[in-house]
């Protein structure tokens, strides 16, 4: 069998194990759940701040309502990303900037949820030698990688999608304008989750308990966004560009330098670390 076969019959795998068990259940309860719950917050923080806007800018006649709000996001936008990406952002729907950014920081937490035992687990109870007999190592771990990714994708897309239909439902914002800005954001996503699911993959395919995998990928997250911390407050960037959300910006910017920039960082960590958690896993006594 050749590796491409190996790959796709690893993380065919994964997803059974990941939608078939309790595991499953629980991620589509997070996502039906947590997809209501966070677009009812948003799209209420939404409306208070356009009316905000209106109410202040009622005094200004022939002021339309969304050059207003696109004035009044600007200031945020440029503080984050710069003037250039500002002018770009300016028009988008808050809310749904809102779920980008909580869709960066609830993937690092559901990927350390999904992975920690992909290997480790395996490796503990002895199943991983009926997979390493009938699969390279390496298929086996990017197969293992590939397929907490994918997971990983469902669940927050499913989440997004959810958070869409309840702003379009409103009726506050465009059903065009969420179509438009809502998949452009959840894109600038699908390859910083890959990275996160690299590190996942690479540091906890080296252990052999889950439990001390599900720590040890805690830390290593904690250790990537305090290196960012410590980059933004010190004279060292690079250190930022090994956090992997480090890259929105980069994927969001008009310029598209940047863009392939902002693709290409988390591919290559993604790429790396799974590269060197297959290596690493080619030596174990398993």
């Amino acid at each position: 069998m050749n590796p491409s076969a190996e790959i796709r019959l690893v993380t065919a795998r994964e997803l059974r194990r990941s939608f078939r068990s309790s595991k499953g259940v629980l991620l589509a309860l997070i996502c039906v759940v947590g997809g209501a719950g966070v677009s009812i917050l948003f799209a209420w923080m939404d409306r208070m701040k356009r009316e905000a806007i209106a109410a202040a800018s009622s005094g200004l006649g022939g002021v339309d309502l969304s050059d207003a709000v696109a004035s009044a996001q600007q200031p945020l936008f440029e503080h984050l990303y710069g003037p250039a990406t500002a002018k770009a952002l300016a028009p988008a729907p808050y809310s749904l900037w809102m779920m980008l950014m909580a869709t960066l920081w609830l993937a690092p937490l559901l990927i350390s949820l999904l992975d920690y035992d992909a290997v480790s687990g395996e490796v503990q109870h002895r199943s991983v030698r009926f997979w390493t007999v009938r699969a390279r190592r390496s298929s086996y771990i990017a197969g293992k990688a590939l397929g907490a990714w994918l997971t990983v994708l469902a669940v927050t897309l499913g989440m997004n999608v959810i958070v869409w239909g309840v702003i379009v439902g409103i009726g506050q914002i465009p059903a065009a304008q969420v179509l438009t800005w809502g998949p452009r954001f959840f894109a600038v996503t699908i390859p910083i989750s890959a990275a996160w699911c690299g590190v996942a993959m690479l540091v906890g395919s080296l252990f052999r308990t889950p439990m001390m995998s599900l720590l040890a990928i805690s830390a290593a997250f904690t250790g990537l966004w305090i290196a960012s911390v410590v980059a933004a407050l010190s004279e060292r960037p690079w250190l930022a560009y090994l956090y992997p959300n480090t890259y929105d910006a980069l994927l969001l910017s008009p310029n598209a330098g940047d863009l392939a920039l902002g693709f290409a960082g988390p591919v290559v960590i993604a790429a790396v670390t799974t590269g060197a958690a297959a290596l690493l896993f080619e030596t174990r006594d398993v």
